[in-house]
């Protein structure tokens, strides 16, 4: 509901909270990029635009909408800065998304104050916090996990899934089903995405 109070249908214009919440209604961003030695392809979902961004071009105009209970003591701001603004990085540097807009709400539910956090500058709050978290040793995780994948995927079958497990303090495990209940890829759309593409040349047999 958050979102709906915050975002119009078109710049200018006023947000419409009265009706019923689509979660659907979203951007979507298709990038590419690289991590050490892996190119990357993927999509990252963004609730709204800022039409006052000097540039309205994406990713640079993207916002981040989220919500959080109200803090009231130092503590609490530390556990914030520790464990939800490392998510709120996470979900946001990737794609280029350059500010989270968040939203503090009191204990009836209802948001009262306002606060833009800016990607880039997340980690300044945990920089001198020992327990904090930090943004090398992140990318250096998730560039050792696509290793760690690419070495362990190396069938190519929508019927197969890699389950990749991680649990704080200890290793990546993984688990292979076949037709199980983790398959997410439907018939129709494996046929689809393979039937315009030609099938490879035949290596002719020696004589």
């Amino acid at each position: 509901k958050f979102e709906q109070y915050m975002c119009a249908d078109k710049p200018g214009s006023s947000p419409d909270p009265s009706g019923e919440v689509n979660t659907n209604v979203a951007f979507c961003s298709v990038l590419r990029s690289r991590l050490g030695s892996h190119p990357l392809l993927f999509s990252g979902e963004v609730d709204c635009t800022d039409p006052q961004t000097p540039s309205t071009q994406p990713p640079t105009c993207y916002v981040e909408l989220k919500t959080s209970k109200e803090m009231h003591s130092p503590g609490q701001w530390r556990s914030f800065y520790r464990h939800k603004l490392l998510k709120w990085w996470a979900q946001s540097f990737l794609p280029g998304v350059p500010n989270v807009v968040a939203g503090f709400r009191n204990p009836e539910g209802f948001v009262s104050s306002l606060k833009t956090f800016p990607t880039m500058k997340m980690f300044d709050y945990v920089r001198n916090d020992r327990d904090g978290w930090n943004p090398s040793v992140c990318m250096n995780f998730c560039a050792a996990f696509l290793s760690f994948a690419q070495s362990t995927v190396v069938q190519d079958d929508p019927r197969l899934v890699h389950l990749f497990s991680w649990e704080p303090g200890g290793p990546v495990t993984v688990s292979v089903h076949r037709d199980a209940p983790y398959a997410f890829l439907p018939i129709w759309y494996v046929e689809a995405m393979t039937q315009d593409f030609p099938s490879p040349p035949k290596t002719p047999s020696p004589k």
